[in-house]
């Protein structure tokens, strides 16, 4: 899973691809591995968050993190209008408030529902946002996810590779193609990938290169 600038095979080295990949599709990134290469090289910042928000001593300062980061992130490829102040410090009470429900969750389900919950008619609160932020807080409380959340642009990268019922809202990993279940790959990396990478795992659908 290492790549590097001088030696990539992904079909991306050398090339700068607009990432989310463009909607034409990149011609030499034309197989899953490569698509999986790709990700990996460009998004190392997951690993980052990952130690960022594990060496947070408590969930409370978790939370905090959290709703900086809604704001950090106020503009983005699922996010294209910004996100009022005052909405964000409603979701920043919000969460704080749920934080004695949060702690009580056993696993990272329970969690994301109950933040789901916490978050519910906040105006430009993606699901995608939604999703990260259960994200970052469960990784200080170490409840990661165990399946495939089929938000807009996961499943707009899974349906090319397995099908799915239009009211299904999760995936069980093991039935993505073998390269998903690479050991350095969480479930939180393929489901990013299935995002990010959702144009070019279309174009390659379209293409019979996505089995």
């Amino acid at each position: 899973m290492q790549c590097s600038s001088s030696s990539c095979s992904s079909g991306c080295g050398g090339h700068v691809v607009p990432c989310p990949c463009p909607e034409s599709g990149n011609p030499e990134i034309d197989s899953l591995e490569k698509i999986v290469n790709c990700f990996w090289q460009k998004h190392q910042e997951l690993a980052v968050e990952r130690d960022y928000y594990g060496s947070l001593t408590s969930l409370t300062d978790a939370i905090e993190e959290a709703a900086q980061a809604l704001g950090d992130e106020n503009l983005g490829y699922d996010q294209p209008d910004a996100i009022s102040d005052a909405v964000l410090d409603s979701a920043r009470q919000r969460l704080l408030a749920a934080g004695p429900e949060l702690a009580a969750c056993c696993d990272f389900e329970a969690l994301y529902s109950r933040i789901q919950v916490a978050l519910s008619n906040l105006e430009g609160l993606t699901p995608a946002l939604v999703y990260l932020t259960a994200l970052r807080i469960g990784i200080q409380a170490n409840l990661h996810p165990e399946k495939i959340y089929l938000g807009a642009g996961a499943r707009e990268g899974s349906v090319t590779l397995v099908e799915l019922d239009k009211e299904q809202g999760a995936l069980s990993r093991d039935q993505l193609p073998r390269i998903f279940q690479h050991p350095e790959l969480t479930t939180e990396d393929v489901q990013s990938c299935l995002t990010i990478c959702r144009n070019q795992l279309r174009w390659l659908g379209s293409t019979g290169g996505g089995s």
